[in-house]
């Protein structure tokens, strides 16, 4: 009876380590780069090697986008506090907006595309994850496809490239935006972060860095 029982719990025991989500971590992305237009594809040649990553851990998430040489644009949100912290730096030089994920939401609120979600019973296996398949249509008839995993858990509030109507973390999908097609697919995940990752969250405004409003941004024709 004691062998059962130890058996059965080792058996459980695995269930709940399979099927654990993950909640701390860094997950990197490809990014592929094309367009059909060709008044873009200076723009295209200048993204190339672009990179993101996301750090994650306890409702705080940090997005570092590296958009090819033309700017780096990191943002870090805390859902509890409900804070966000917007770096720019590149050829407008370093700006810093540091606001919150309410304000943040009520300022595009009105700009905000609506989506009808499909879930679609396909899967896919991306990085090691099995994936399921949703398709999103905003008010236009535009498509987009996202491959999602409920097996990472990540903060979504106040972070673009976590768009919060897929029911889960999305590991594969495309941005198109004015022309400019964005695929990006996760090629790695680290499950957890070192002492050196933890200061990442920190909200505080680096030296170097001039602050600057939401308004001054979209001034500059850099609406979020």
């Amino acid at each position: 009876m004691k062998k059962i029982l130890l058996s059965l719990a080792l058996i459980v025991g695995s269930i709940t380590v399979n099927y654990a989500q993950i909640k701390e971590g860094r997950v990197t992305y490809k990014i592929d780069i094309s367009t059909e237009n060709p008044d873009m594809e200076m723009v295209v040649g200048m993204m190339q090697g672009s990179t993101l990553d996301i750090y994650f851990k306890e409702k705080m998430t940090r997005a570092e986008m590296k958009m090819g040489s033309m700017m780096n644009m990191t943002t870090i949100s805390d859902e509890k506090s409900g804070k966000l912290l917007m770096l720019m730096s590149g050829m407008i030089g370093k700006k810093a907006i540091s606001t919150t994920t309410e304000e943040l939401s009520s300022k595009d609120e009105k700009e905000k595309p609506k989506y009808e979600v499909e879930l679609v019973d396909e899967t896919k296996d991306i990085a090691g994850y099995k994936c399921k398949k949703a398709i999103l249509t905003d008010e236009e008839g535009n498509e987009s496809t996202f491959w999602y995993t409920e097996e990472i858990e990540v903060s979504k509030k106040g972070q673009n490239y976590l768009n919060e109507n897929v029911p889960g973390y999305p590991m594969q999908y495309e941005i198109n935006n004015s022309g400019l097609v964005m695929g990006m697919t996760v090629t790695n995940i680290t499950k957890e972060l070192s002492k050196s990752d933890l200061k990442l969250f920190d909200m505080s405004i680096p030296e170097g860095y001039a602050e600057m409003t939401m308004e001054e941004l979209q001034q500059m024709g850099m609406g979020m």
